[in-house]
């Protein structure tokens, strides 16, 4: 009952109003006042502050919307493992990713599924983001990480979790721990960049665009098919390259890679998970609602 209150409180925030949270939630617009007052009551605070036709979060209600979303957040995986202990799935479940993804976010969370459904035979292959749309269309796998802007209409595209590609030097590099350049400093320095079909690159591409400082106006001396093989390549001394802070993460512990700040300019952008538009399996929807409740990343 009480989890019940704390689904209506949280779908009145979510979209702060009565009227539509009652049609989201198939119950009455009344049936959803009563609930609130209902907390109000035990709680003895207002929730919401009526004014109009709109409403706002109390800082009582702030405080109780914290609270809620964790609780159901608690709720659901708590849901999940329970029925996991009875459930005997088992099958293949065949995932493409993009490099970032295949190498340095998937690893962990396929062991822990493994774990949890041994059953389950599990594929991960490692392909650019071109090449992982292809093999979602044709069928080759169910399910696809991938880092670009891509958008094809027979793909069915979900935002996965947030990352960011920076500028980064290796220690000994005369831009290392040096603070911020100007984009234009970029002239200056050898830089490596991922090969043509890579999401990370699209998105560099795209942030540099309306910059002084284009790709194509860039010293790029080499295209590498991997972060590690950036990495390596830049322990010269000499070059810079452009890396996805998830790449990164060991070597910025151990002082090795150090980042380089540019005025101005952030790149921004979001994993996404694709499945082809009307095929996405009860396999591929168990994996992501674990990634969901055990990892807390996808929106």
């Amino acid at each position: 009952m009480v989890h019940y209150k704390l689904l209506v409180f949280n779908t009145v925030t979510n979209r702060m109003s009565f009227s539509k949270a009652a049609e989201e939630l198939h119950i009455t617009q009344p049936a959803v006042t009563r609930h609130i007052k209902q907390f109000e009551d035990h709680f003895k605070q207002k929730l919401f502050e009526r004014k109009g036709n709109s409403i706002s979060l109390t800082q009582s209600g702030a405080v109780l919307f914290e609270h809620t979303k964790k609780i159901l957040e608690q709720h659901k995986a708590l849901e999940f493992d329970m029925n996991a202990l009875i459930d005997r799935t088992q099958g293949v479940l065949s995932i493409a990713a993009s490099t970032t993804m295949a190498q340095y976010i998937l690893p962990e969370a396929l062991s822990r599924f493994h774990q949890k459904f041994p059953k389950v035979q599990l594929t991960l292959i490692n392909a650019n983001t071109q090449d992982v749309e292809k093999k979602v269309l044709d069928a080759t796998v169910e399910l696809g990480f991938i880092e670009g802007h891509s958008k094809n209409r027979e793909i069915s595209y979900h935002p996965f979790m947030k990352d960011e590609i920076v500028l980064v030097a290796a220690k000994g590099h005369a831009l290392y721990n040096k603070g911020a350049i100007a984009i234009k400093d970029l002239y200056n320095f050898p830089l490596v960049l991922r090969e043509e079909g890579s999401g990370s690159l699209e998105i560099i591409k795209q942030a540099l665009k309306e910059t002084e400082a284009p790709v194509e106006k860039l010293n790029v001396v080499i295209r590498l098919g991997s972060s590690e093989s950036m990495k390596t390549y830049i322990q010269d001394q000499r070059s810079v390259a452009f890396l996805s802070v998830n790449t990164i993460l060991k070597e910025l512990k151990a002082t090795d890679l150090g980042i380089i700040d540019i005025e101005e300019l952030s790149i921004n952008r979001y994993f996404s998970y694709i499945f082809k538009q009307g095929h996405q399996s009860p396999l591929a929807t168990l994996f992501l609602n674990f990634l969901k409740h055990h990892y807390n990343i996808l929106l």
